[in-house]
């Protein structure tokens, strides 16, 4: 009796045995992706996260043979396309491309009526360093010249809105580094700011990817980037720890899923889209434009926005700029 419930046991177990086998091939031989896949883009057309989200776009349509769609959900600060993404299925085929928003919103929010670990990152593989630009005719002296000559009067900053990264980042910077007075002059986005500056209306702009092109061409004056490196789009601009500021902050771009989302989908998406923007030409193309590519696996991705989610909260709670 003993040895035939054994037997059977061990049948039933490689019966188990079988089909799990069976199972796992199967899972190893599902396409991914097998139909188009949608990029819900958090901002509108022709911005940071969109320029980098259509190149994307491209490439992977080239390189799967399937449609990449982009459909801009700007809104909330890039809330409303987050809160639409972390709903969908989580099939990989819906995917969320935003920027540092997403690490900042938790905290300048008040009340968010989606959370940040609702979504998985699938790649953060591009970032622009938050910039200080200036007219030409105020900044010969470099960030310390320009604060020096500036030490007894208010300072006015453009920024592309309240709460932006490029907000956040130079008012900290100059409550906590400079110890500057400073007052902030949102505009309602990065063209009409940069246009103040230029007509020498305001002192400065922050910025990130949005005066690359002016400071290449010599309309606007580099002060500082807040990278650790040099950015290659604008080698003639230090950092700020080259001005004697130990200060960093960079604008990203990521890709994120819902979180339940298989990870094998995950890793397959994570690496064909860090090959379309490490290869020459992707990379030539988004230095060119402003970007500093940095390609990171999904689990570095994942531990950056952790990371990032702390250090914006930080300036959040430092300047004190939140939203009800």
């Amino acid at each position: 009796m003993f040895r035939t419930e054994r037997a059977r046991a061990t049948l039933a177990l490689s019966a188990a045995a079988v089909i799990l086998l069976g199972a796992a091939a199967h899972a190893q031989d599902v396409k991914y992706p097998a139909k188009k896949v949608d990029f819900i883009v958090a901002f509108a057309a022709g911005g940071f996260a969109d320029t980098l989200a259509r190149f994307v776009a491209q490439k992977l349509n080239e390189k799967w043979g399937q449609a990449v769609i982009i459909e801009n959900r700007g809104g909330a600060g890039g809330n409303t396309a987050a809160r639409q993404v972390r709903g969908m299925e989580p099939d990989g085929y819906t995917v969320l491309v935003t920027t540092t928003a997403i690490a900042i919103n938790p905290t300048m929010y008040k009340t968010l009526d989606f959370s940040v670990d609702q979504l998985a990152a699938v790649a953060i593989p591009a970032a622009s360093p938050e910039t200080l630009a200036t007219h030409p005719n105020k900044g010969s002296g470099g960030l310390k010249g320009f604060l020096a000559a500036n030490k007894d009067r208010e300072v006015t900053f453009a920024s592309a809105g309240v709460g932006s990264g490029s907000h956040l980042a130079a008012e900290y910077f100059f409550k906590v580094h400079a110890k500057a007075k400073v007052l902030h002059v949102p505009f309602r986005g990065g063209a009409p700011a940069i246009q103040a500056v230029l007509g020498d209306q305001i002192d400065l702009i922050a910025s990130s990817f949005g005066v690359t092109s002016q400071v290449v061409e010599g309309k606007l004056t580099g002060l500082a980037v807040a990278s650790p490196l040099r950015n290659p789009a604008m080698p003639n601009v230090p950092t700020y720890k080259e001005s004697g500021f130990d200060f960093e902050a960079e604008s990203w771009v990521g890709f994120f899923v819902p979180a339940k989302t298989d990870p094998k989908v995950v890793a397959q998406l994570n690496a064909a889209i860090n090959e379309v923007v490490s290869d020459q030409a992707g990379r030539d193309y988004l230095t060119k434009v402003g970007f500093r590519v940095a390609p990171r696996s999904a689990a570095e991705s994942q531990a950056y926005l952790a990371s990032e989610v702390a250090k914006w909260g930080e300036m959040v709670r430092t300047v004190g700029v939140y939203v009800d």
